[in-house]
């Protein structure tokens, strides 16, 4: 783990009030995992005290890594104006990431919204070690499907769901996990989204009897553990999201 000035590349627009940054950053970047995660200093006032947590969303080389994020509040925002050339105090990599075991032939990603954050990163990965792919990927609305042309050159099907039916299932990405697992059979399975879908895929995962990984969200404060603002319960007791996850196995959580 570094704290370190980082150099943007890059800010891109991918949808309204939702964008990439893309960093020079060879401490980061050389040593970052799929579902990991950086905490940066958004601003230098009172208002960005507390740094912001975002995934790791691209490992794009041994030196060069990006964030998405959407608009949501001050920090986000102060984000969203940066230009190339400016410079961010960030500190990563930081937490634990998915675990690809040795042998996996077939995996399910599931993302919901802006779950898809820490998992592009890994389906890239996956990519990489040749493993069969398949994706179901579920939004409010088809302009929120990120990256939906992208990852469907990637997987070997992708399984699609929108709350308004503008494409695919209309409703929950969790309703298409039942018929996927059956016609894909995967290996494992691995989510991320909001907490009632993890605790669906966590369900439905545990009724196949097959592992799944999910990355959990939390409020941040230190990043490093001492502060206990992101704890979640889990069969050992409360864990801390930031250095015990954010991503964990989905039978240990108390869901």
């Amino acid at each position: 783990m570094f704290q370190v000035k980082a150099h943007v590349l890059l800010k891109e627009q991918i949808a309204p009030g939702i964008y990439t940054l893309r960093f020079f950053c060879r401490e980061i970047a050389s040593r970052a995992k799929p579902g990991q995660f950086i905490h940066v200093k958004c601003g230098e006032n009172r208002n960005f005290i507390l740094r912001r947590p975002f995934s790791i969303h691209r490992i794009l080389g041994p030196d060069t890594f990006e964030i998405l994020f959407k608009v949501v509040g001050k920090g986000t925002s102060c984000l969203a104006q940066l230009h190339p050339h400016e410079i961010l105090d960030i500190i990563g990599p930081m937490g634990n990431g998915f675990t690809i075991d040795d042998g996996l032939k077939s995996t399910i990603l599931v993302a919901g919204g802006m779950g898809i954050a820490p998992l592009v990163s890994l389906i890239e990965e996956i990519d990489l070690q040749r493993i069969r792919l398949y994706i179901l990927q579920g939004a409010a609305t088809r302009e929120r499907l990120l990256y939906f042309m992208y990852l469907k050159r990637i997987a070997r099907k992708i399984f699609l769901a929108t709350e308004d039916g503008s494409i695919g299932h209309k409703g929950l990405v969790t309703d298409l996990l039942h018929v996927a697992i059956k016609e894909c059979k995967p290996d494992c399975i691995y989510a991320c989204g909001p907490e009632e879908m993890l605790k669906e895929v966590a369900e439905i995962s545990s009724e196949f009897e097959i592992p799944a990984q999910v990355s959990m969200e939390r409020r941040m404060g230190c990043g490093i553990g001492a502060c206990l603002s992101c704890v979640c319960e889990t069969r050992d007791g409360y864990k801390r999201v930031c250095v015990d996850g954010p991503v964990f196995d989905a039978t240990e959580i108390v869901w």
